[in-house]
């Protein structure tokens, strides 16, 4: 895993990166996803316009030696201030548990720190829980991501700890 890198998405990859969320989402969801729920999001990260979402956060991607896109992770202002939502964390399956999704993680909070936000959430499918719990996100609430057509995924909302207001 030493010779991987990670880079910022460029419009080129948008095609492998969606190819990545699918194949990841529908290998790693685990037992509580239906293939139904596998199918709504394939099709949900194959439409055009997610395609764009991608290139409208900042993302990054892992890449191997060979160029090709490991693993992917994000993140984005949200309407609270210095709060951004850490988004589109995917990796391979031959590369889950080895590291990367926490390194890419790590890379985007540092991002958004940079930028100014120091508050993190994230909506969490409910395979991911545990991995981010272990970069130190609680679970906030359980709920739904609209996906489109009447459909939803069902996530964990979560975020890291912060103070509260006056709390420092």
């Amino acid at each position: 895993m030493s010779t991987i890198r990670l880079r910022p998405i460029r419009p080129d990859d948008t095609g492998a990166v969606c190819d990545l969320h699918a194949v990841s989402f529908a290998v790693l969801a685990g037992p509580g996803v239906t293939s139904d729920q596998i199918d709504w999001h394939t099709a949900m990260v194959r439409s055009p316009t997610y395609a764009v979402e991608l290139l409208n956060n900042d993302v990054q991607v892992a890449v191997d030696a060979d160029g090709r896109i490991l693993a992917s992770a994000g993140w984005c202002p949200i309407g609270e201030p210095a709060t951004a939502r850490i988004r589109k964390v995917f990796v391979t399956p031959e590369t889950a548990g080895r590291g990367l999704g926490r390194r890419l993680v790590d890379a985007v909070e540092a991002a958004a720190r940079n930028r100014g936000h120091n508050r993190f959430f994230v909506r969490s499918y409910g395979n991911a829980t545990g991995f981010y719990e272990r970069l130190g996100y609680g679970a906030v609430e359980r709920g739904a991501m609209a996906i489109g057509a009447g459909r939803a995924l069902p996530v964990v909302f979560m975020r890291k700890p912060w103070p509260e207001k006056g709390g420092g």
